[in-house]
């Protein structure tokens, strides 16, 4: 069913396009064709690989190594590259890891393995446990820059420009040599066409990967944001293992789109905590921006002596690293000559930049993160529980209450998928009480070792939060010295359980309540989630944290 309770919503953003491969899809301007990386050979995930022709694939891997070859023979040979890690089978930026996984939530979405200092978790389902139930919390995929950022990397821009005008010769033969032939052409908040790609390879995985469960189809909710709703839409295309690309008018909807605005309830785009959205325009202190002039005014310093009378800023060097991922993702993932310009370490603080704008801005360095991502952390539990929503703060009534619109087990699909944004998803992490440091991140740098919260792990470009529930035999303990569970094979009793997989890594759950399996094996048991999940149960302190200032 397609509930759309706002009829006036447009749903046809971008132009129709013809086909793939002739690098004019999507209506969009001739460029390197969209590819996917071949899954390695022990990779225990289908490819989906099968729906494009052999022929096809032969022409993506050719253009693949001619852009490879060709970028790196222009940048900065002060600026070595490194082999890419494993590949994968969603499409990735080609770029070396220390830039593709150190660019915030600009990142392409890559395989995470490890979490901070925790032990790695096999990904695979324990033995003698069954899933039975998927819930997926996603955010869009790859786009333009917004409207605010476009205009400051095109401000930037326009400074290497018209200074390379005044002094050519000095501009030709350092770094920057490449602006003077670039025109900063991207276009401003919808989708790319790298992006339509992520989302729908992103719902060819879930069905493949639980197929047992795709025989009863997937209910998805989406906002009323066009980058979100149609990366719901190429989910759903995706997921149903239909032929890629198709024109976008013939994309089906989601089940239920949810209205966004000050006075709406809506957990996948909290906007109404009036406390939140006064504070939100108070940032000039924020750690982020302490941050910004520690890292990135060294960074315009050296780009200015490239050429007399350039007069890069801090901002203006911080605007050019998204840069490199903007262009990169707009040029289907070849690699963008701004991507060269810059160094390993300061990429790495270039993540730091977005961990703590993410962290303070909406996480658990926000007084009302928790508050505001409780609501959908309740809508998750009923899933799972198969009880009524407990309504509380942003909470739908009126769309929770209906089973039309937010139908419950048993009668509703296995699968779940509500499509976001990174700063709603980064709340609904703080609410659930996962991947958080012992201690603040440190506004002052430098960046902390292996600290949990970097934001490319956690909210890039088509994120999913996969929370999974299994039933498994009866748990009787877990010898300290051992890492797996013992199960009480005997009775045939079963137990339900949860755990959670971040972009093909599984989350360690340190709660109390789960226990050490949580930390073991990132498995907790539902009665103790439930229990863990207190705070948002309880209301969330909406009505203390959100009262009007």
């Amino acid at each position: 069913m397609n509930t759309d309770p706002s009829s006036s919503a447009k749903l046809d953003p971008v132009p129709i396009f013809p086909s793939l491969g002739n690098g004019e899809q999507f209506g969009g301007k001739s460029r390197q064709d969209l590819r996917l990386f071949t899954p390695s050979p022990s990779s225990k995930y289908p490819s989906v690989w099968s729906t494009l022709s052999g022929r096809l694939v032969m022409v993506i891997v050719v253009s693949a190594l001619l852009v490879r070859v060709s970028w790196l023979a222009s940048i900065s040979a002060s600026t070595p590259l490194q082999t890419r890690g494993p590949s994968s089978q969603m499409p990735q930026y080609d770029l070396p890891n220390y830039i593709s996984q150190n660019l915030g939530p600009y990142s392409a979405r890559y395989s995470v393995h490890s979490f901070g200092g925790y032990q790695h978790i096999p990904s695979e389902v324990p033995h003698d446990c069954d899933v039975v139930q998927v819930n997926i919390l996603q955010r869009h995929a790859a786009r333009y820059p917004t409207s605010g950022f476009g205009d400051s990397i095109a401000s930037a821009v326009g400074k290497i420009k018209e200074a390379a005008v005044r002094s050519p010769q000095e501009a030709a033969r350092s770094p920057l040599a490449f602006v003077s032939k670039y025109n900063y052409t991207l276009g401003k908040d919808s989708l790319v066409d790298f992006g339509r790609l992520q989302a729908y390879a992103s719902g060819k995985y879930i069905s493949d990967h639980y197929r047992h469960l795709s025989s009863s189809g997937t209910f998805i909710r989406s906002t009323t944001k066009d980058r979100v709703l149609e990366s719901a839409r190429w989910f759903k295309h995706g997921f149903k293992g239909k032929p890629f690309p198709l024109p976008i008018s013939n994309l089906e909807l989601p089940d239920v789109i949810i209205p966004t605005g000050p006075s709406i309830n809506n957990t996948l785009a909290v906007g109404n905590c009036p406390a939140a959205e006064a504070a939100a325009g108070r940032t000039p202190d924020a750690p982020n921006m302490k941050w910004l002039k520690i890292y990135a005014s060294p960074i315009a310093t050296r780009l200015n002596a490239f050429i007399p009378d350039l007069n890069l800023t801090a901002r203006d060097a911080h605007a050019l690293m998204a840069l490199c991922a903007f262009d990169t993702a707009f040029q289907n993932g070849k690699a963008s000559p701004w991507c060269g310009i810059f160094k390993k370490v300061e990429w790495v603080d270039n993540e730091y930049y977005w961990d703590l704008e993410k962290y303070y801005g909406g996480s658990y360095g926000s007084p009302y993160a928790k508050a505001q991502g409780s609501g959908w952390v309740n809508e998750l539990i009923a899933r799972l529980t198969g009880k009524p929503v407990r309504v509380t703060g942003a909470i739908n009534a009126t769309l929770d209450s209906d089973p039309t619109t937010f139908p419950l087990p048993p009668n509703s699909p296995s699968i779940f998928a509500d499509f976001s944004t990174d700063n709603s998803i980064v709340r609904m992490i703080a609410a659930l009480g996962i991947i958080e440091d012992s201690e603040p991140l440190p506004a002052h740098g430098p960046p902390p070792k292996s600290h949990l919260f970097v934001s490319s792990k956690l909210v890039p470009f088509s994120t999913s939060l996969v929370l999974e529930k299994l039933v498994c035999p009866r748990q009787i303990y877990l010898q300290s010295h051992e890492s797996a569970l013992v199960y009480d094979t005997k009775s045939g009793e079963r137990e339900e359980y949860v755990r959670m997989i971040l972009n093909e890594g599984v989350v360690p759950l340190d709660m109390k309540e789960c226990g050490r399996i949580g930390i073991k094996l990132g498995m907790c048991r539902l009665q103790d989630f439930v229990r863990s999940q207190s705070f948002s149960q309880n209301g969330g302190d909406w009505d203390k944290v959100c009262a009007p200032p």
